[in-house]
């Protein structure tokens, strides 16, 4: 013992026995609370596997809350909210969107009517207060398949709910995401409701109407899991093996539980190996684990916690962090990925991937930011928004395919962002259309930088060997930096653009109230439209077709005219339009073949004269899939002879799709129908198609016959126009007949037929009776 390195032994023994056995005590210690921090980490997964869940449903409903304050849908105006609806369900992860009345009527983006008056939704958001609701999975009797989830969020306007919009989903989305989750060998995850029943398992065998105490075989359990907002459990499965079940409550639903069930010999695998493991390492590697441990963990868990941090800030929504990727390892390697992954979601959430752009809703983000900024500037400026549509953009994609009209973009767009100053900006708004903050002094800069803007984007393109000349229809509606809204401010220029297209594109417009009032009239004009027939406010009025050699009635030409209280002093000719825009003239023109098939029917009844009645079609009738039945149905029930009926084809629709329209002719003529081209000479018509279509009549346009007189050159045309006619075997009609110098000039042009008001204006059946009775 008096040896120094006997007593420094014996102490270093005696020190590392009591250090072992101190160590060894310490661990068992922690190694006996070991489980209760795995259920821990258990816990953690699970709650963090929630909160996946609920951030994506309230991401859904988001989605639902911003279509349902928008001010398309709030307007509850269809035609508008249908293509909006439509463009939005397309890509996303909505099975569908309804719009929905309060009364219950309800249209989907499968494009079907339905009655959701007796659905969850319906009653607890129309007939009960509250705003929005996640419903409880359900069978729809309208969708085939899995059971659905609706999200919906009640429609409001000045405060009160006028409606409500429904996005559906498949339960089968749920599934995906639980089917997704790998948890160790023998785990997996699952969802239940508030009343304990399965809403989502992996397994196909349990669907949504199996409740929780057939999964866990015991009610206590089911009890604690839907009393609690998380926890762990053990229950037994089929098999007879113990598992551990830990649930957590996903925040964003109605109540649901998300549960990861695991055996229990798998749970605690680890802590047992650990067990084995310490039992015959403990001595060998003790001091060298703890030196290692120490010096390792310094120099692995800082960036780790640095990386930590960093993942933080991006989930709380900022996408300018970066991540240290110098670090020499796996850290750094994981750095330089999340890097690269966070570019791309910047990259995917604030552009549009065609332009290279901002899209709408970054356009939306960094708006206020930009206005915040100007706000500053002490100089006077005016602030406007402008939406720049391509002009006929359907054409572009028709010649070259959508590859050129995306190329037309991106080519468009790089020109206008050329145009823009500091500080403004420009985005990708929808389909065609760019939209713009810009700044200028007054309104007379924001003309000039209108008209300068219209230049720059109708520079000719040249794409794959063609030369593009576009044209844009623009629409600016002026911001104040503190009073607009900017919602209104995008609908202002909205409008604006609207009434540059209407006139025709290729201009700029800046709103005005005298475009509102224009826009609403017309909404007016046409919601009288939509009711016209049903209230009989639809009538004929006739002109007669006389024969220039006899001067005898030979036909007349059935017009149509409206009298509406509201509406009587506009021209038929802007009635005709606007329903050929609205599609209403399909069924008006169905109901104007009836009846001048009855009227002229009626008269030869009276022994009034064998003459033919002659009616306009509309482009759209053409189109009609159900014309020659409605043709045919117009015949059966006034018992009209066919021969008896011409109908009339203007010549630009004659010479659109002539295959076509040659086929549709040659069925007409085969009925004994009779056909005439109508304001020929103001088109363009191809000699070779015009030889081809079996036509009866060419009726030259009056105003040809209106300068005759006076131009020689409308002369030569006419009489051009009878000679080729004459050669083609087709008898000629001059519309516009007014004089008698005009008749002296026809007949010495050896014309067939004419009409106008020498002959008489358009009259009234009763009144055109009387006439008929005297000849």
């Amino acid at each position: 013992m008096k040896s120094i390195r006997t007593q420094m032994s014996i102490y270093m023994i005696i020190m590392a026995v009591l250090l072992f056995l101190s160590l060894g005590l310490v661990i068992n210690h922690r190694l006996q609370s070991l489980p209760e921090e795995i259920k821990n980490q258990y816990q953690e997964i699970t709650s963090s596997r929630a909160d996946e869940v609920s951030k994506e449903l309230e991401g859904l409903s988001e989605q639902i809350r911003m279509i349902s304050r928008s001010s398309v849908i709030s307007s509850l105006d269809m035609d508008v909210i249908k293509p909006f609806l439509l463009s939005i369900s397309d890509g996303s992860k909505f099975r569908n969107l309804t719009i929905s009345d309060i009364a219950g009527s309800a249209w989907t983006t499968y494009d079907v009517e339905i009655d959701i008056s007796s659905q969850e939704q319906f009653q607890r958001i129309i007939l009960g207060s509250e705003n929005e609701l996640i419903s409880r999975p359900f069978k729809s009797p309208y969708i085939e398949g899995a059971p659905i989830i609706t999200i919906s969020h009640a429609v409001k306007q000045n405060g009160q709910t006028i409606g409500l919009v429904n996005g559906v989903i498949s339960t089968e989305f749920l599934n995906q995401i639980v089917r997704e989750i790998n948890f160790k060998r023998t785990g997996y995850a699952w969802i239940a409701d508030e009343q304990g029943r399965v809403i989502s398992h992996p397994s196909r065998v349990i669907d949504n109407e199996t409740s929780l105490i057939d999964v866990l075989g015991d009610r206590s359990v089911k009890d604690k899991i839907l009393s609690t907002s998380e926890g762990i459990n053990l229950y037994k499965e089929d098999t007879g093996e113990e598992f551990i079940v830990i649930h957590s409550k996903i925040e964003s639903s109605p109540g649901w539980v998300f549960l990861m069930s695991l055996s229990q010999e798998e749970a605690y695998m680890e802590v047992n190996a650990i067990y084995k493991y310490l039992e015959i390492s403990f001595i060998i590697g003790l001091i060298i684990v703890i030196i290692f441990a120490i010096i390792y963990s310094n120099t692995i868990s800082k960036p780790i916690m640095n990386l930590k941090k960093v993942f933080e800030k991006a989930s709380n929504g900022d996408f300018s962090v970066r991540a240290d990727e110098s670090i020499k390892n796996e850290v750094g390697d994981a750095a330089k990925s999340f890097n690269k992954m966070l570019y791309q979601i910047k990259e995917l959430t604030y552009k549009d991937t065609i332009t290279g752009l901002y899209n709408y809703n970054s356009f939306l983000i960094e708006l206020p930011h930009t206005l915040e900024y100007f706000r500053n500037i002490h100089e006077e400026q005016s602030g406007y928004i402008a939406v720049v549509s391509v002009d006929d953009f359907k054409k572009i994609n028709s010649i070259g395919g959508y590859e050129t009209g995306n190329i037309v973009l991106k080519r468009l767009s790089d020109s206008i962002k050329g145009f823009i100053g500091d500080g403004e900006l420009i985005a990708r708004y929808f389909g065609d259309e760019i939209i713009l903050f810009l700044v200028d002094k007054n309104l007379e800069e924001i003309h000039i930088r209108l008209k300068r803007l219209k230049a720059i984007c109708c520079t000719p393109l040249e794409i794959k060997g063609i030369e593009y000349r576009l044209k844009v229809s623009i629409g600016a509606g002026l911001l104040e930096f503190t009073n607009n809204r900017v919602e209104d401010v995008i609908h202002h220029g909205t409008i604006a653009k609207l009434k540059v297209k209407k006139l025709g594109g290729d201009g700029y417009e800046i709103y005005n109230e005298d475009i509102n009032h224009a826009i609403k009239q017309e909404q007016e004009i046409e919601n009288s439209l939509y009711h016209a027939l049903e209230n009989k406010e639809f009538y004929l009025v006739y002109q007669p077709i006389v024969d220039i050699r006899t001067n005898q009635i030979v036909g007349n030409e059935a017009l149509l005219r409206w009298d509406n209280k509201d509406w009587g002093h506009i021209p038929i000719y802007y009635i005709i339009e606007l329903m050929e825009k609205k599609g209403i003239i399909v069924d008006v023109g169905e109901w104007v073949l009836t009846e001048a098939c009855r009227q002229n029917k009626l008269w030869q009844d009276k022994n009034l004269g064998d003459f033919k009645v002659s009616v306009n079609l509309s482009p759209l009738q053409l189109e009609d899939m159900g014309f020659m039945d409605k043709i045919q149905k117009a015949l059966e029930l006034t018992e009209l002879d066919p021969k008896y009926l011409e109908l009339e084809i203007t010549e630009s629709s004659a010479m659109t799709n002539v295959k076509d329209k040659l086929e549709q002719i040659k069925k007409l003529k085969n009925m004994g129908i009779k056909i005439s081209i109508d304001d020929f000479g103001t088109g363009y018509s191809s000699l070779s198609y015009l030889t081809q279509l079996p036509i009866d009549t060419l009726k030259i346009d009056r105003s040809f016959v209106k300068d005759m007189v006076s131009d020689g050159n409308a002369k030569a045309i006419i009489s051009t126009i009878i000679t080729m006619a004459k050669s083609l075997n087709i008898k000629v009609t001059a519309e516009g007949v007014e004089t008698e110098k005009h008749l002296e000039m026809l007949k010495s042009m050896e014309c067939d037929k004419i009409q106008g008001y020498l002959v008489s204006r358009p009259l009234k059946p009763e009144i055109l009776e009387s006439l008929l009775k005297q000849l």
